[in-house]
């Protein structure tokens, strides 16, 4: 039998579980890793080497991936030959996708 979409597997829930039991019931791993982004962010805007920005950066995009939908472009081609591309935002709240305007 299949699971719900969004239900978390025996592996993550045993790693989330143990993580839990070591930092305690209310630790969450993207809530730390949002405090840790900041924390470099900050070193970034005291000494601004291109390794603590280039830290900073990676470690904000990394954060996006949770709280931002994906997009993906799918190409379209007309019988003018001309060039149609359109982008799909990717939705886990189980509705459907509708692509955005397209853009030509």
């Amino acid at each position: 039998m299949a699971r719900t979409k969004g239900a978390i597997g025996k592996n993550k829930a045993f790693l989330l579980n143990r993580l839990q039991s070591i930092y305690g019931k209310s630790f969450d791993p993207i809530l730390r890793a949002a405090a840790m982004a900041s924390t470099l962010d900050e070193l970034a805007k005291e000494e601004p080497s291109v390794a603590n920005q280039r830290d900073s950066i990676a470690s904000w995009l990394k954060i996006a991936e949770f709280t931002t939908p994906k997009l993906k472009s799918i190409e379209h081609t007309t019988n003018d030959t001309g060039l149609l591309i359109s982008v799909n935002r990717k939705r886990y709240d189980g509705s459907g996708n509708e692509p955005d305007d397209a853009v030509e």
